[in-house]
């Protein structure tokens, strides 16, 4: 076989068609993110328009998920994400929307301007890195492009990803290889393979298949470059066992399953060929000469197969199949679209028609052809060539001078904030030293200072006793009192109830006597509580009691003192049940009581009232007296004489009653307290929990 007609330049287009191929396929099939339900749907849409983006058209999917995104009030990030990859995939697929689809890779960068963003969606910013790099090659920015893919590949090992630096190696293999530096491009590949073999399984149909097997046959066909077509068949073989292999693992993906048999297929042919095994070759390109429309690729894969097929059929001499095959060539969609594909048609046909002996339309359209291939060829020595190998090294030389420009301004600030300790340092070092100097002084101030407290303490704690031993005497004196007026106390109530032994008392009689005894009756407690120890007169023995009753006592009581000044009670009440020790809370009310008439002027009216609130229960004792100055406010409660004052007709007052009663009440877990104006009259308020209802 002729080694012209299997010309390696002419024989990349398939690779180069096949290598885009599946570069589309690792962004549109690799949403592995789980998301919420909105999310999950939207990865559904996606989905479909991916596999059916050929049959509906390109520009009316875009148009299908726009409508779809406008739907959607509010975008979450990863929804954000999956809609500008997408939109750049679908329109890397249409050769008019070329523009768009970097703009769609501008849009997507920009999300990650945040370095938050990048450390939370590492594995969506390095892909973002990647469609940027790739962009940025197609426009023939190769340092930036380089620097992209390196930044990418640093940042994800940085982080351990070591799955997604998968995709970087695959990129610079496909770059090597489409620079016919297959040697690097087949060390790349066989990196990705290693870093993929570590990848831990997750089901990801890009990563465990697609990029496995095309490494595996991409491998093959950079030694079908280099004419070891037997080591390229081993490659071949491996592809396609591997598929056998893990198919069952993706029946969703069966179509793109299909097409990568049909592309080894197609490769293996090219490796028979090569051999010079032309019946081999031919038989395994008749399997893909016919196209599956559920295929989206197949077309592809059926012009390239003729090509090979037509070169075949020129090499052994069949030029009426080698016609036959071009003129269908011809038909095939995009045939006429690329200057480079028309030219070599051209040429094919050239050498068909010279082994026709059509010397002449030979000669002619080779001569087009050769001035198309200078033409072309002029055009792309003008253009810019990458050295993957040199760039790579630079953009590695430049990270390094970035690295060591950061530890040299790392280390500065080191050296900076070691000064800044020193200094520190000395500085405390010095006001330690000025401190313990001080503090010699006055360690001896404070142990002078300490004697006299010590003194101090012993004279405090002398006066203590002395108070102490004063409390117990008068304790004993008051005991004696006590005891003493229980006999004349006695002696009263009994005479109380012999007053009218022999003759029936008036409504009024009655009354005085009634309370004669009620207030014998208090006192002779009051004279016991005395006589117990002062733990027991704290004591406080609740029962429920309904408090009308006990302010109505205190009424009767002391209405005989009122009148005597013509002063009138007013008594409103609501029925009220509190749990009270019934004896002190009638001396707080009869205390509150006695002090209102104490303090009022004659012919003035007291009002005292009693009501429930809420879970509380309120009496509110009210006068018109002379009120309490603002001096004296402060001290109505404490137990002293100083806030003591004579009642309105001259009547003694010892100042001890109020503090009496602010204990029994708070004993209670109740509150008192007072509202006054000097000259206006006074209010007193004690509230006090109610019984519960049920």
């Amino acid at each position: 076989m002729k080694k012209d007609f299997f010309s390696l330049a002419q024989a990349k287009i398939l690779q180069i068609t096949l290598l885009s191929l599946s570069l589309l396929w690792s962004f549109s099939g690799c949403q592995n993110s789980p998301g919420n339900e909105q999310e999950k749907e939207l990865e559904v849409w996606i989905d479909s328009l991916d596999r059916n983006s050929r049959k509906i058209g390109i520009k009316k999917s875009i148009m299908l998920l726009d409508s779809l995104m406008g739907t959607k009030e509010e975008k979450s990030f990863n929804e954000r994400v999956q809609y500008y990859k997408f939109m750049k995939v679908l329109s890397h697929r249409d050769s008019t929307l070329q523009q768009d689809a970097l703009n769609y890779t501008d849009s997507l960068l920009l999300l990650f301007s945040s370095v938050r963003v990048r450390e939370l969606y590492p594995t969506d910013y390095s892909k973002a890195l990647l469609l940027k790099g790739d962009d940025l090659f197609k426009q023939k920015e190769y340092y930036k492009a380089y620097r992209n893919y390196y930044h990418g590949k640093s940042f994800l090992t940085a982080l351990g990803e070591i799955c997604e630096c998968a995709r970087y190696s695959s990129r610079i293999a496909n770059i090597s290889y489409k620079e016919e530096n297959y040697h690097r491009a087949i060390a790349y590949w066989e990196q990705e393979l290693k870093e993929l073999a570590e990848c831990p399984k997750a089901d990801n149909f890009q990563l465990e298949f697609i990029e496995v097997q095309g490494s595996i046959r991409n491998i093959g066909m950079a030694y079908v470059q280099l004419n070891k077509p037997d080591i390229a068949s081993t490659y071949f073989q491996q592809a396609m066992d591997f598929i056998d292999k893990n198919e069952s693992k993706f029946p969703r993906e069966k179509n793109f399953i299909k097409f990568a048999r049909l592309v080894i297929l197609q490769n293996q042919a090219e490796a028979y060929a090569l051999k010079g095994e032309v019946k081999i070759a031919e038989r395994l390109l008749k399997k893909c000469l016919q196209h599956d429309p559920e295929i989206d690729w197949s077309v592809e894969v059926e012009q390239q197969s003729r090509l090979i097929l037509t070169r075949i059929y020129i090499d052994t001499k069949q030029y009426d199949k080698a016609e036959e095959q071009l003129n269908i060539l011809k038909t095939l969609p995009a045939a006429s679209n690329n200057t480079a594909t028309a030219s070599m048609y051209q040429k094919l046909e050239a050498y068909i028609l010279f082994g026709q002996e059509k010397f002449r339309e030979a000669g002619g359209l080779l001569i087009t052809s050769l001035k198309a291939d200078e033409v072309s060829k002029m055009k792309k020595n003008g253009e810019n060539k990458s050295d993957v190998g040199a760039l790579l090294q630079q953009v590695q030389r430049a990270h390094e001078t970035e690295l060591t420009v950061a530890k040299d301004a790392q280390k500065e600030l080191i050296l900076r904030f070691s000064i800044l300790i020193s200094i520190t340092l000395c500085v405390i070092i010095y006001l330690i030293w000025r401190s313990a100097k001080k503090s010699a002084a006055n360690l001896r101030a404070v142990t002078e200072l300490n004697k006299a407290i010590t003194q101090s303490n012993i004279v405090l704690q002398d006066t203590v006793n002395a108070l102490e031993q004063a409390e117990a005497e008068n304790e004993n004196v008051l005991k004696i009192v006590a005891h003493d007026l229980r006999s004349p106390i006695a002696a009263m109530i009994s005479a109380s109830h012999m007053v009218f032994w022999d003759q029936i008392p008036t409504s009024e009689q009655l009354e005085i006597v009634t309370a004669m005894q009620h207030s014998g009756e208090m006192a002779n407690n009051l004279i016991g509580q005395i006589l117990q120890s002062s733990s027991d007169r704290e004591k406080i023995s609740k029962s429920d009691a309904a408090l009308q009753e006990i302010v109505q006592s205190c009424v009767d009581m002391l209405s005989h003192k009122a009148g005597e000044k013509q002063q009138k009670l007013e008594f409103q009440y609501e029925e009220v049940t509190a749990p009270v020790d019934r004896e002190k809370i009638w001396r707080v009310f009869c205390n509150l009581l006695s002090n209102a008439i104490k303090f009022s002027p004659r012919e003035s009216t007291i009002l005292i009232h009693l009501q429930k609130q809420g879970d509380m229960v309120l009496l509110t004792v009210r006068d018109h007296g002379i009120g309490i100055p603002d001096e004296l406010k402060s001290q109505i409660f404490l137990p002293s004489n100083e806030a003591r004052r004579s009642g309105t007709a001259g009547e003694q007052s010892f100042g001890i009653g109020l503090s009496i009663c602010r204990q029994i009440v708070e004993g209670h877990e109740g509150k008192i307290w007072f509202e006054s104006e000097s000259g206006l009259g006074t209010a007193f308020f004690v509230e006090l929990p109610a019984t519960a209802t049920i």
